[in-house]
């Protein structure tokens, strides 16, 4: 991948940045300063991100930071009293735009619809005085299987704000996934929807579920946006005949606000907690001073609110008082160009989205662009996987004319939020990220917690917890300090990505830890591997994976999806093209090609599953997965 300078930021831009802004509230001189003070006192600075963001509380805070009881038990805003509806809707309700648009919505068969905030205000306090009125309180699980609908976001902030913990799980979602995930969090309640639609399929979610419910012997209601009936269900349309007057709940400011479950596909779905602090502290700094998101932006993101990126996309946009699109359905359908469509209709300013929706898009005939009107964007944000060169370079010159600046960031459902980012004030590289967010006190190093020396791949770590940082695991303590602060020292969060720094300061992605192939001695990412396939310009998507082997530590297998215009590549194709950009050392063992590779709903290519598949072992839970059938012809290839 080319480590030159692509894009620099210019004087107008970094003049008028929040960035900037931010800087001078806090007193610092520049990023750099930024960096350094963060380090040795964090405390300082995500209470200089509430103050300068406006983050409001029932009760101020006594104490910023208290560590007390270790680093791994880090407690923020100590007394404080908050709830993430009083800061990202209640705050809202003296000034001219409570009365605007809020979600504008869009379901798969074209029908429009939206929301103010005003009369969203309405509807999450008629749902929330149902809730309680239904015996819901403080402190108890209410789940969210709901599609891209409004009423997903009004189910999701009434639950916040009665104080009862909102737990989203993923619309593709099979019955056993729902069930697994009710019971480990003990549910007391569930939002669901009679059908909704995916590439003009008809899911009928509730269907999926219903007879499989009584398993949960913790649930007592099901909120149905539906016309089913049974004596624990409330139908959506009752919600009309109660007030909509209801304060919001007073809660600590470390009170569990929401269980946001990892989508591991083996081993015990791990809960992530999020509380009424965390979460909208650093949506405030990571997309709001990093990223520049303003109260005048136009939000657009379509993953799905049971993925971490659906609670962060609700909390960016309402926080700001900004306007946000949702869409039914997935971002190439029933128009293969939808998302982009979408970008122009509603003039979206700031957009987020991952790698594998640019390597889709990518292979389109780019005279079905020659007509659209991207000129509204102004920030693109990415993550979710390591960027490859083509894709990246893509992305910035054909979507963004070389001008809008790609926000790469790295982090994931345990830290709420990034670890690695992009600033405004700094020159981008392809692919990097130019920097750390302050107050992460990320590092990279070696087996044995060393620091690793420059271009040297490594552990992606955290020496200090985060305001966002999940507060354990739900119900799980020792498996919280197991999997992340003792994986090879303790009090060292280590965050399962591979990463390297350039000496130019700008960070790179490898791909997670587990997913590492070691050669004779030598480490390699997958994302290296297929940077070289997809640079060849034949290729959809690949997928490099390691199986193990006695002899040198692990055969190097790719799975190949070909262009649609390619029909006869050959394997050696590949290998040839590995050896002459990598070296021998990492030659491919075999190269498979197939229709599809296994990928979630968000487009992340899942390599653990592949290499499940080619070694004939249990590729474990793959309800996850956008499209399960792609498993069964990896397996014809099974080594």
């Amino acid at each position: 991948m080319s480590k030159e300078i692509i894009w620099k930021p210019s004087k107008d831009l970094v003049e008028n940045s929040k960035l900037t802004k931010f800087l001078n509230f806090s007193k610092i001189q520049d990023y750099n300063e930024l960096e350094k003070k963060s380090l040795t006192d964090p405390g300082w600075l995500w209470d200089s991100v509430i103050k300068f963001s406006d983050l409001k509380f029932f009760k101020p805070y006594s104490k910023i930071i208290d560590e007390s009881k270790g680093i791994p038990w880090t407690r923020w805003c100590v007394d404080g009293k908050t709830n993430i509806v009083l800061n990202c809707i209640d705050r809202h309700k003296d000034k001219d735009f409570f009365k605007e648009t809020f979600i504008f919505s869009e379901r798969e068969d074209g029908t429009e619809t939206s929301i103010t905030y005003e009369e969203f205000n309405k509807r999450i306090s008629k749902v929330g005085n149902t809730l309680k009125n239904n015996g819901f309180k403080k402190g108890d699980v209410i789940a969210l299987y709901m599609p891209q609908f409004i009423e997903t976001y009004i189910a999701y902030f009434s639950i916040l704000k009665i104080g009862c913990i909102v737990l989203p799980l993923f619309s593709g979602y099979g019955s056993k996934a729902v069930i697994e995930r009710l019971k480990i969090a003990k549910a007391k309640g569930i939002f669901t929807v009679e059908k909704t639609f995916r590439k003009a399929k008809e899911i009928r979610m509730f269907d999926q579920i219903k007879g499989d419910l009584d398993q949960v012997k913790s649930l007592e209601k099901i909120f149905l946006l539906g016309n089913d009936k049974g004596k624990k269900i409330f139908n959506w349309e009752n919600f009309d005949n109660v007030s909509d007057k209801l304060k919001t709940e007073e809660m600590n400011a470390e009170d569990p606000a929401i269980i946001h479950f990892t989508s591991g596909t083996t081993g015990k779905p791990k809960g992530c907690v999020y509380t009424h602090i965390g979460l909208v502290t650093k949506m405030a700094f990571d997309e709001g001073i990093l990223a520049d998101f303003k109260q005048t932006d136009v939000h657009l993101c379509m993953a799905d609110m049971g993925w971490m990126v659906g609670s962060k996309s609700a909390t960016i946009a309402s926080s700001h008082g900004a306007k946000m699109i949702i869409a039914e359905g997935v971002p190439d359908f029933p128009d293969e160009l939808r998302f982009w469509k979408l970008i122009e209709k509603y003039k979206v300013t700031w957009t987020e989205l991952s790698p594998a929706l640019i390597r889709n898009q990518m292979t389109k005939d780019k005279k079905l662009f020659e007509n659209l009107d991207l000129s509204s964007l102004r920030i693109i944000c990415t993550g979710g996987e390591p960027w490859t060169e083509k894709p990246w370079k893509w992305l910035f010159e054909f979507i963004g004319k070389s001008k809008v600046p790609i926000m790469n960031s790295a982090g994931g459902t345990e830290v709420s939020g990034s670890i690695l980012h992009c600033c405004l004030h700094r020159p981008f590289k392809v692919g990097s990220f130019n920097a750390p967010i302050p107050g992460m006190s990320a590092d990279i190093v070696d087996s044995k917690g060393q620091k690793v020396s420059a271009d040297q791949m490594g552990e992606l770590v955290m020496r200090k917890s985060s305001i966002g940082l999940t507060k354990s695991l739900w119900n799980d303590d020792e498996r919280y300090i197991q999997n992340y602060w003792k994986v090879i020292k303790n009090d060292l969060w280590v965050h399962g990505d591979l990463a390297s720094k350039d000496k130019d300061g700008h960070w790179y992605l490898h791909g997670r830890s587990d997913d590492t192939i070691k050669v004779s001695g030598k480490r390699i990412g997958p994302s290296e591997l297929e940077s070289v396939i997809v640079k060849s310009g034949k290729v959809k998507e690949v997928a490099a994976v390691g199986i193990p082997d006695e002899g040198k530590g692990s055969k190097i297998i790719l799975s190949i999806v070909p262009l649609e215009s390619e029909k006869n590549l050959k394997e050696n194709l590949f290998i040839d093209l590995i050896i002459k950009d990598l070296g021998k050392s990492f030659k491919p063992d075999k190269v498979i090609f197939v229709k599809d590779l296994p990928k979630t709903r968000n487009m992340k290519i899942m390599r653990r599953v592949i290499k499940s598949c080619l070694t004939n072992e249990d590729p474990g839970d793959i309800s996850t997965l956008l499209n399960p059938e792609s498993v069964e012809e990896i397996k014809q290839h099974a080594i």
